[in-house]
């Protein structure tokens, strides 16, 4: 059975969902310029599609989703790191500019994060697989994560959610 690796092309959306919730992280401290975040989001769809290129897997999504995996707890994801020196942002300062624990899944036809540990998981961008045989839509969805999480944060917790305020337009 011969592998059946994804062109960066196919790739394009879902990096860009990533990329640009990244982004809109860092722009809600205030602390960077508009060109030094689109600059970093520049750099961090590159990098990541770079990175994930022979990762990519749509005829199996979940195949190489570790590997595919943006983390943030106690240690700063070393693609994030190398992407903010590129705009002179040290660890430290991202420590102090991003959630402390961040989990984002870049996968075939789907982005999604979730905030601590204990907080829910949010649908960033989802799209259709396509279907062997099929004349589906193929649509994809690029949703606002505040609606879609908003139900879901309250679930199942037995405390307030920590303290971080995020908001997302597009």
């Amino acid at each position: 059975m011969s592998q059946s690796y994804g062109t960066k092309a196919e790739m394009v959306p879902e990096v860009t969902a990533a990329a640009s919730f990244v982004s809109r992280l860092l722009r809600t401290t205030g602390f960077l310029s508009e060109q030094q975040l689109q600059f970093f989001c520049d750099c961090l769809q590159q990098t990541l599609s770079e990175h994930y290129n022979h990762h990519w897997f749509p005829d199996r999504p979940q195949k190489g989703s570790g590997y595919r995996c943006i983390r943030i707890n106690h240690e700063m994801d070393p693609i994030i790191s190398k992407v903010a020196g590129r705009i002179g942002l040290s660890s430290q300062q991202l420590f102090r500019l991003l959630p402390r624990e961040l989990t984002l899944w870049v996968d075939p036809y789907e982005v999604s994060y979730r905030i601590g540990e204990d907080g829910s998981i949010c649908v960033l961008y989802e799209a259709e697989a396509p279907a062997a045989n099929s004349g589906s839509n193929n649509g994809s969805t690029l949703y606002n994560s505040t609606l879609n999480c908003k139900n879901h944060a309250l679930m199942g917790r037995t405390s307030p959610p920590k303290n971080y305020l995020m908001t997302v337009s597009s």
